[in-house]
């Protein structure tokens, strides 16, 4: 009779494997692995009528167990294969619609970096044009704005004109919000370097007063807005220059205009005083108010 198999450890390599072992059956013969077929014989695993001798029962069951696990390895595979291309299917839809941003670097530690100025184009200027009145019944004047950094006073108006801080400048009064297109009335010094050389003729002037004209529309108007020239002339008093010009832009979708003007006056520095004035045609009525307030300036 068959006994029952028992593991036993065989070194194979570098470790142990263990082997199934048959026990020796009661008349001392190993019993066959493989139970007789149907047909009464039994093929050749060393018996009668088989076609070799038996091989040895261990490795009959090493061979088995390398066999399984062979059948194993195949059976893996393609359970891995078949999960992965499941996985594929299933989530290929699965992409965002929007790439995800990448992360923005810190504003406190990123580099600053220059920016691109834009160019202001300006039309050809007129050797002189008086600066007209505009109609309209100018604003009371109250007394004066006094700019110690700019050295240079000129008048200070009543209501609707307030005076407060004014973006850029040193000294000023305004209406309204301070959102462009804005009203205003300011001065401060020339804007930018130190003039190379000492200004002493009318052109140094004028051309100073051109680049300050500059500043104005790319720093106090919407983007891409055109100058006109409404005057070109010396200044009231002293030395300096003065430009009238008119500033036609685009508020949501709607064209607008402010008329303005812009003088610039030398105080005995390097860099002279400019005083800027601009009225947006929300503010018509204080168009008047331009040719008065340019009038009063003066150099401390």
């Amino acid at each position: 009779m068959i006994g029952t198999r028992v593991p036993r450890r065989f070194p194979i390599g570098d470790g142990e494997e263990a082997v199934l072992v048959s026990r020796r059956g009661s008349d001392g013969a190993f019993p066959d692995p493989d139970p007789p077929h149907s047909s009464g014989t039994l093929g050749n695993r060393g018996v009668p009528g088989g076609a070799g001798p038996a091989p040895h029962p261990a490795l009959s069951a090493r061979t088995g167990v390398a066999r399984f696990r062979a059948a194993v390895s195949v059976v893996a595979a393609v359970v891995s294969a078949a999960a992965i291309v499941g996985a594929f299917v299933l989530f290929a839809g699965d992409e965002p619609d929007d790439p995800v941003p990448l992360p923005q670097a810190d504003a406190a530690t990123e580099p600053m970096l220059p920016r691109a100025v834009p160019t202001i184009t300006l039309p050809g200027v007129p050797r002189v044009k008086a600066l007209q009145a505009l109609p309209g019944t100018p604003s009371p004047v109250l007394g004066s704005v006094t700019d110690a950094k700019a050295a240079i006073t000129y008048a200070r108006l009543g209501g609707p004109w307030a005076l407060g801080a004014v973006p850029s400048f040193s000294a000023g009064q305004s209406v309204g919000a301070a959102r462009l297109p804005r009203t205003m009335a300011a001065s401060g010094p020339l804007p930018g370097a130190a003039p190379a050389a000492e200004l002493k003729t009318g052109a140094d002037f004028r051309k100073a007063a051109l680049s300050a004209v500059r500043w104005t529309v790319r720093k106090h108007y919407p983007a891409g807005s055109r100058v006109a020239w409404t005057a070109s002339q010396e200044p009231v008093a002293g030395r300096g220059w003065t430009f009238g010009y008119r500033v036609t832009y685009r508020v949501k979708g709607v064209v607008r205009s402010s008329q303005a003007a812009l003088a610039l006056l030398d105080v005995g520095r390097r860099k002279p005083a400019i005083f800027f004035v601009t009225v947006s045609d929300a503010r018509k009525q204080l168009w008047a108010d331009i040719a008065p307030l340019v009038a009063s300036v003066r150099a401390l």
